[in-house]
Order: C-alpha cells, then sequence, then structure tokens
C-alpha cells in the first residue's frame, strides 16, 4: 500500500516576532511626555503577545491538517483494502461451495452404487433360488 504522507508548508507568515517595520509604530516628536511612550512600548508588547499566540495557533491548526490529511489517505487505503478482502472471500465462498457440492455428489453417488450393488446380490441370490 503506498502511504501518502502530507507536510505543511513552513513560511506562513513574513511578519518576524520583532518586525517594527510591519507593526508601523511610531511615537508623535511633539509628544514629551514619558508615559506616552511607555504607554506605546506597552501596546507594543501586547501586540507581540498576540502575534506570538496567533503563530502557535496557525502552527497547530497546520499540523492538525497535516494529522487529518494523514488520517483521510490512511482511511481511503483502509476502505480499498476491505473493498479487496470482500471480493476475495466472496470468490473463495463460491470456490468451496461447488469444492464441497461435488464432495457431496461424490459421496451420494457412492452410497447409491453401493445401494444398487446390494440390491442387485439381493435380487441375484433369490433368482438363483
Amino acid at each position: 500500500m503506498a502511504s501518502a504522507n502530507y507536510t505543511r508548508p513552513q513560511n506562513y507568515s513574513s511578519i518576524g516576532d520583532d518586525d517594527d517595520e510591519a507593526l508601523d509604530i511610531r511615537v508623535d516628536s511633539n509628544n514629551t511626555r514619558s508615559a506616552g511612550g511607555e504607554n506605546v512600548k506597552a501596546l507594543h508588547g501586547q501586540v507581540q503577545e498576540v502575534v506570538g499566540v496567533m503563530k502557535q495557533n496557525i502552527d497547530k491548526l497546520l499540523d492538525r491538517d497535516v494529522a487529518l490529511n494523514n488520517l483521510s489517505s490512511r482511511a481511503d487505503e483502509l476502505q480499498s483494502s476491505a473493498s479487496t478482502y470482500n471480493q476475495t472471500t466472496k470468490q473463495l465462498r463460491r470456490k468451496y461451495w461447488w469444492k464441497n457440492m461435488k464432495t457431496n455428489v461424490c459421496i451420494a453417488g457412492i452410497v447409491l452404487a453401493v445401494f444398487i450393488i446390494i440390491i442387485m446380490s439381493i435380487a441375484l441370490s433369490r433368482r438363483k433360488n
């Protein structure tokens, strides 16, 4: 049986973990308060965390897809094997039914021949008397 091994694609995202250009977070030059910059950094950290969780979820989803595809191919192979098995058992059943029938006919023929021989021998012995 041929095994279909499905592998998931490796490059699913063009955004890296530390790709600031993709997120394009900038602080206004007129904003001189440090609290605003800290808020942006905190938000940036939260966004990075969410991006990391999303990447993990995508990895899990792709791994699940691979597992489901492998399971599907194995199920198809099993279905094919079961079909072949059923055909083979039907052929063997017919073959041995005919073989059994031939044996039964031969035994019946022998029993009938012996019965005829016994009847004929009895009939011939009565005729001689």
